[in-house]
């Protein structure tokens, strides 16, 4: 093994060091430790570069260090909080990275807690390589090699893209690709855009290769899976292109619904429709905006049909937009006219409840609130809209510019405050607040509460091991008093986890699957034990609540 961890220790070296504080230095140091073991083939891993990475943070500022002449690595000082521990080896792979935000194993840190024995395993990846030629046997440069992992039946499980390295998966100056690093696995390899119904190509070129997977094939069905075990290696998996195809420019203006003029500086956003003109997809931007005199111009579009809209800006006065249904064929397309109207507006008053203290209470100035309308237009539909509320220093808040639909107010940007509930002139609000294009909504009060408190707990797996690739969310359903949001906490490979800002109140803890896309289909049976196991709580003063669940396999054995 020496020269084998010898190479690891080259590869790393000028990212790494042995032992780190585990905390950056603007971060307040933490009283936790999280220490662990790398091997390679059952032998320690020397000179491996292991990350702890907060959740939900920026990787350039994690923590790192380098497995010593053991495989051993070690972090002190860590803050508490919920971490991912993973191995980070070019061209290795770990069976706890399912994809890029899934790596490791996560870990529930408390204040204090020593955690040891976090064993990682890697294994060398595989390889795919190959060149990309055109119907000339010219190399097609700069081009995008898309991969997709399939079952033993051909049908797609995942889109994937290892690592951080983005530039293996495009062609060089010769034609030539090498994807390295590649977990077990059956995968697609293909090239170009996917033109069908409903998709939506704007590829900002003049030119774009329809989708080719290899050997040559133009759909998946017809596509030969690439095998990739451990330390494997598939060559010349070769694409030869069709004759590019040519995209295509919309042009048209965007005008006023009631007086018909022009309306300058606003979005042009596109999405896939079906050959019946319905939205298939998320709108996406386009990259174009309406000029002085209202006109816009869609650069690059393949053929296809779309529905087009103007999202205006903040300060558009809060218009909406009406969608248009677009046919792109071999031309230019003209004559696009893109009406904007007045959107819905709510307003209302934001209030917290059940505490006095001044600290709390000065955050009321603080608070932006977050959440999604739901469209219930007739025609083109539209995809749900974000909506986002910035509260004034007196509780008051007026957000406009919505469609006709049912808004859905849940999330706070402040994390120890909470949607408790949400009231329209005095009656409860459970279902969403309807509005519509023009109307302004009065009288809503959005009752926030401080959640200090916290629920940690551990689920005991009992009667046989979770499926593959499976990981278990915990989740805290309020019962009295009831609430519009369901938080909860991703359970870590110690079967532990902690849910934090919670309100005083009865809850009922529950769990449920969290697995990636490429992760085996759960069975019904698995489901349903899953969705049985509950236990209540009850949640007052300043003390965290323990809870154990329990989730008995076996039962799926007996019911069977």
């Amino acid at each position: 093994m020496q020269k084998l961890s010898f190479a690891l220790s080259i590869l790393v070296l000028p990212f790494a060091f042995h032992s780190v504080r585990a905390q950056a230095a603007q971060t307040k140091a933490g009283t936790a430790m999280v220490s662990g073991r790398v091997t390679l083939k059952g032998e320690p891993a020397r000179g491996v570069m292991v990350v702890l990475q907060k959740q939900n943070q920026i990787a350039s500022n994690t923590p790192r260090a380098k497995t010593d002449e053991s495989g051993r690595f070690h972090f002190s000082g860590v803050p508490a909080g919920r971490y991912s521990v993973y191995a980070a080896a070019p061209g290795y792979v770990s069976p706890e990275d399912t994809n890029i935000s899934m790596r490791g194993k996560t870990i529930n840190l408390a204040d204090g807690e020593k955690v040891e024995n976090v064993d990682l395993e890697i294994k060398r990846g595989g390889v795919i390589a190959g060149r990309v030629i055109d119907s000339q046997g010219r190399p097609v440069i700069e081009e995008r090699i898309n991969l997709s992992k399939v079952d033993a039946n051909n049908r797609p499980r995942a889109s994937f893209v290892n690592g951080a390295n983005y530039e293996m998966y495009q062609t060089d100056d010769r034609g030539f690709y090498r994807i390295y690093g590649l977990p077990e696995g059956r995968y697609l390899v293909s090239v170009g855009y996917a033109v069908s119904s409903g998709s939506a190509i704007v590829a900002s070129r003049r030119e774009y290769y329809p989708r080719v997977f290899y050997p040559n094939a133009t759909s998946e069905s017809e596509a030969k899976a690439i095998e990739v075990s451990e330390d494997s290696e598939a060559t010349n998996i070769d694409i030869i292109v069709t004759d590019p195809k040519q995209t295509h420019d919309v042009y048209g203006r965007v005008v006023d619904a009631g007086s018909g003029q022009p309306v300058a500086g606003v979005e042009i956003m596109i999405a896939g429709a079906s050959s019946a003109g319905v939205y298939t997809g998320g709108y996406r931007g386009s990259g174009a905006r309406s000029g002085p005199n209202g006109e816009f111009r869609l650069f690059g579009v393949a053929p296809g049909r779309y529905a087009i809209l103007a999202r205006p800006d903040e300060s558009s006065s809060g218009f909406i937009s009406d969608p248009m249904v677009v046919d792109i064929g071999e031309d230019t397309v003209t004559g696009v006219e893109l009406k904007v109207r007045q959107g819905a507006t709510i307003s209302g008053v934001v209030v917290i409840e059940g505490t006095n203290d001044p600290k709390v209470l000065a955050k009321l100035s603080q608070i932006g609130l977050s959440g999604i309308v739901r469209p219930t237009t007739q025609g083109p539909p539209l995809s749900p809209s974000r909506l986002d509320i910035k509260v004034n220093a007196d509780g008051s808040f007026r957000v406009g510019g919505l469609q006709t639909g049912k808004a859905f107010i849940s999330s706070v940007n402040i994390r120890d405050l909470v949607v408790a509930r949400i009231e329209l002139n005095g009656a409860p609000v459970d279902r969403g607040i309807e509005v519509d294009a023009g109307q302004p909504v009065t009288g809503v009060r959005i009752i926030l509460v401080h959640g200090s408190l916290a629920i940690r707990g551990e689920l005991k797996l009992v009667g046989g091991a979770a499926p593959a690739g499976c990981r278990f969310f915990a989740t805290a359903r309020s019962v009295d008093p009831p609430s519009l949001n369901t938080p909860g906490a991703e359970i870590d490979a110690r079967g532990q986890f902690v849910i934090e800002n919670l309100a005083p109140g009865e809850y009922e803890i529950g769990v449920a699957p969290y697995y990636s896309l490429d992760s085996q289909p759960l069975s019904p049976e698995i489901r349903r034990l899953i969705s049985s196991v509950k236990e209540r709580v009850v949640l007052s003063g300043a003390n965290q609540q323990q809870v154990t669940l329990v989730l008995d396999l076996s039962q799926k054995v007996r019911d069977q």
